[in-house]
Formats: C-alpha cells, structure tokens, sequence
C-alpha cells in the first residue's frame, strides 16, 4: 500500500478518534453518546474513505463511505432531534437528577413526592410537556394524567381508573392466562389473519419475523377491553383500535405522523360502546361527563397509554431474555421445578421484570411545575412555576454496579423501596394507578411466552426501542416445515443494520412537520388558558 494512503488511513481516523474524545466534554457530546463505539467506527470508515479519495481511488471511496453511514448518521441525526426537542423547554427546564444541585437518590424522591410538585402543564411557553399531549390529542383532554389535581374531572376520572383497575387478582390473572394462550395460535397467527399479516411469516410456516411490540399489542387490547367492558373485542374493532394506538405511539417516537382519522374512528367505537353500556361500567361513568368525553377518557387512559406501556414493557422484558440465554435458561428452569411459586414476591421471574422495568424504563422524562416554592437544602430552592423533569432512565442508571447491564440476580438482595428505582413513578405523587395490574398481567403472561416463544434478535435494546423489537420469532414449535433460521437471521441483522438511516432521516422529518402546527397553534391561541387550548385540539381534531 501507498504510504501516503496508509498515513491516511492510520493518522486521520487517528485525529478523528482524539477530536470525539474532545466532543465528549462539548456540547455535542449526546452524537457521540448516542452512536457509541459503532460511531467511532464510522468516523473510522469515513476517514479511510478521505485517504482513498486524496489518492484518487474515488470509486472505492464512495463504496467505503456508503459503507459508513449506518454507523454515524443515526446517532448525529438522534443528536439533532434531540437538540430540537430539547429546546422547545427554552431554559426553564431543569433536570433531574443533578449532583450540581444536590438532587439524586433519595434527595430525587423527596422532591419528586413534594406537594408543592403537582402542576402539569402550567409554563412560560409551550414546552415539550405540551408537545407531547398534542402528538396525543384529542384523547389527552381528559387524559387524567394532563388534569390538574385541583380539577374536579380529575379526581371523577381517577377513581373510575381506579374501580376498573382494582378487581380480584384471580379475574386479572385469569385474563392473562386466556389471551396469552391465545396469542400463539392459528387463530392468530394464521395465514390470512390480520395479526399475521403484520409479520413475514405465519403459525403454519412456524415463525414470524417482526417487531415483538407488534405482537403483543392486539393481545392487549383484547385484554383491556375485557377488564373495561367484560366482553370479547371483535377483530375488526381490534384492527381499528390497534392502529389507532400504534399511530399515537409512531408520533411520539417519530416514525410517523398524527392521523386524525384513525383516532376519530377509535373514539367513535368507544363511543359507541359508552353510549349502549350498562352494568359496572355504566354505573362508574358520571353524568357531569359526557359520553364524548368519557369516550376519549378510555381511548387515552386505557386503549391508547395502557395498552402501549404494556406492548412495550412485553417487548422489552422478550428482548432482554433472547439477548441473554442464561437468563432465559434459569427461568424455564424455575417455571419448570414449580410453575405456581414464580408468580410470588421474590421470584425469578418478579427480579427479571424488575429489572427490565429498571434497565428500559417506560417513562422517559416527566413533567413537572412547582405551585409554591420547593427547599432542597439551604443553598437550592425551586421558586414556584419552576419546570422539573424527572428523568427516569438517568435516576435508575446511578447507584447500582454495572448499571447498564442487565442483571436479575441483583434484586435477591436488593429492595426496589430503597434503591433508585421508581418504575410507576412516585408513590406520593400520583403514581401510575395500572402498577398492580400491569405487574400481573407481565407476570402471567412471561410464564407462557417464555415456554412456548423462542425469539432471535440482533437488534440493539435502546429504551426508545423505534423498531419495536425486530426479531426471528418462533412461534410453532411443530410446524411441519423446518423453519429455515440461518436465513432469516442473516436477513434480519441486515435490517436491523440497515433500517436505522431512513428511519432516522423519516424522525427528525415528521417531528418537524408536527411541531409546525404545533407552535403555530400555540401562537395563535396565545390568549387562552393552557387547559382551555387542550381542549379546542380535541374539538378541532387537526
């Protein structure tokens, strides 16, 4: 080789490598973070191709370069949506937790569980709390988690969340038990059913190649729709609901815009079923609520928030167990020995979804204004309308050995109560009210997954997780056909390698499309109360 191109080769990846340990100290430093070692190895394939071009290689230097995008493009354009989003806060957001300012461990929880830490949506300016329940609209109006607590909608609302969430654990565990029975099966995943076709693949081939979150999101629509009405959801209206969820979970994440359309047709199926309901349900809804309003009261609480947290906790949870075998082992194992104790305190089976809940969080950053002043020692003090976020990932990233790895066996001795953990939020602080629920639906449902589900995936577990879990997903253990998994798995990691330039190119494009609208809407209802404009989304439905 040239030793000009081999000087090219060694020395500039060589500067380049110096130059990102400076950006780790800059402001720049969420590119370099975001992309890992893998964007030190595309600089180091971009620099390569800077050598061949000097020495007029130009063809095998646009084929090194081409090569190098998967590597460092997501990560700079993951940085730049998040600049982006960042910014809409202005300066009045404050993170925590922050050892500048003295605010970790149980400092965090003490603030976080302060009464004096209670307002929604109440800033300066529109900011990303904002953002975020326009992306949501219309079903986020009465969403009891953007109420105030001092709205008399908020406490009717709650306590019917609370009623329908609060009946025997023998009811949710049989509804678990029935649907996750009823997820593997041809009546599912059969060729030429709709669940089917959202995967390569079907129960008669004996795999599924696919996102696991698509997977189980359908299921639990069925399930919340059991708990909510007592009656089985219909394909069709599961197809419309489904995708009415999907769409408002694509939006946040970016990969898709808001479509009214689909939402409207949600809102008017649930409508449909408020309006001609009796029984326990109708007995909870109250007469100083609409029908209308306690329509899109269940499509955002239940059918929309519920229903996505527990698809992605699922998916989480099967990722984790197909990327770490031993674990997986130990836990058949235990399911094995005694079937029934795994579901009890102090289980396995309770350490590995703690973990996971630990590991990938499902709430990213909560919002938070303070209505009075909010002490955190003699030299901090929050004034009142101060913006807080609560960042969960971070808070359960410190205090732990290896806190990025995934370990069940540390919760033998650890208890969740004293440890940076806050999963469901904080407890004195209107916590997430499906935290009993959710926990034994996970539980139930991860005993028959993990016997008859036998997941592949190369796909990297980020918390985000925008492609919702690719993986090879064995679904029929006794098809007669032998699943040809050699090839699928090469076909998934090059999708898995490849999907993520134009998803991110597809992101940082829809999120600026959304957020157009978005701050012209703030703009022009400047003049009315932030809770008042909630509502006028709902009405336009734009």
């Amino acid at each position: 080789m040239d030793s000009a191109l081999l000087f090219s080769c060694l020395l500039v990846p060589t500067v380049l490598h110096v130059a990102l340990k400076v950006l780790n100290k800059s402001t720049f430093s969420w590119i370099a973070r975001a992309g890992g070692n893998g964007f030190n190895m595309g600089l180091t394939f971009v620099a390569g191709a800077c050598g061949l071009f000097l020495k007029g290689f130009n063809f095998c230097a646009l084929i090194v370069l081409a090569a190098s995008i998967p590597f460092w493009l997501p990560p700079v354009l993951i940085g730049i949506r998040f600049k982006i989003l960042t910014a809409i806060n202005g300066e009045e957001g404050i993170e925590l937790p922050c050892e500048k300012l003295g605010v970790t461990g149980a400092t965090f929880k003490t603030v976080y569980n302060s009464e004096a830490v209670d307002l929604r949506s109440r800033q300066s300016n529109y900011g990303l709390s904002d953002f975020f329940w326009y992306l949501l609209a219309p079903a986020h109006a009465i969403h009891q988690e953007h109420l105030e607590t001092k709205d008399v909608r908020y406490k009717i609302c709650s306590a019917v969340t609370r009623k329908i969430c609060n009946v025997s654990e023998d009811r949710l565990r049989a509804i678990a038990i029935k649907y996750s029975n009823d997820l593997l099966s041809p009546e599912r995943l059969g060729k030429g059913s709709w669940e089917a076709k959202r995967h390569l693949g079907s129960w008669e081939q004996g795999f599924l190649v696919g996102s696991l979150r698509d997977l189980f999101f359908p299921c639990f629509q069925r399930m919340v729709f059991e708990l909510v009405f007592e009656i089985d959801l219909a394909d069709v209206e599961n197809k419309a609901m489904t995708l009415s969820a999907e769409n408002v979970l694509k939006a946040i994440k970016g990969v898709d815009t808001r479509n009214v359309k689909l939402r409207r047709e949600m809102c008017d199926l649930l409508l449909a079923r408020v309006e001609a309901t009796d029984g326990t349900l109708g007995e909870l809804l109250h007469a100083d609520i609409t029908a209308e309003e306690w329509a899109l009261f269940l499509q955002g609480v239940f059918f929309t928030t519920a229903v996505v947290q527990l698809s992605e906790a699922m998916a989480h949870i099967h990722l984790a167990l197909a990327q770490h075998q031993h674990v997986l082992t130990k836990l058949q194992s235990e399911l094995e020995e005694n079937y029934d104790e795994a579901s009890k305190p102090g289980s396995y089976l309770n350490n590995i979804i703690t973990e996971a809940l630990r590991v990938w969080p499902l709430f990213g950053i909560a919002h938070r204004i303070t209505s009075d002043d909010v002490k955190v020692s003699d030299s901090v003090t929050f004034p009142k309308g101060s913006v807080l976020c609560f960042n969960y990932p971070k808070y359960h990233m410190t205090g732990y050995e290896q806190p990025e790895s995934f370990i069940p066996d540390r919760w033998s001795t650890l208890k969740e109560r004293e440890q940076n953990y806050l999963p469901f939020g904080a407890p004195s602080n209107r916590p997430c009210p499906g935290k009993r629920l959710s926990l034994i639906w996970m539980r139930e449902m991860t005993k028959i997954t993990a016997q008859k589900l036998i997941v592949h995936s190369p796909t990297e577990h980020t918390r985000s997780l925008p492609c919702g879990g690719l993986a090879l997903m064995l679904v029929n253990q006794t098809a007669d056909k032998k699943v040809p998994q050699k090839l699928l798995g090469m076909l998934l990691r090059v999708l898995v390698f490849l999907s993520p330039v134009p998803r991110s190119i597809k992101q940082i494009i829809n999120e600026l499309c959304m957020l157009h609208p978005f701050r012209t809407d703030c703009k022009f209802r400047s003049n009315f109360d932030p809770h008042e404009i909630c509502l006028l989304w709902s009405l336009l439905w734009t």
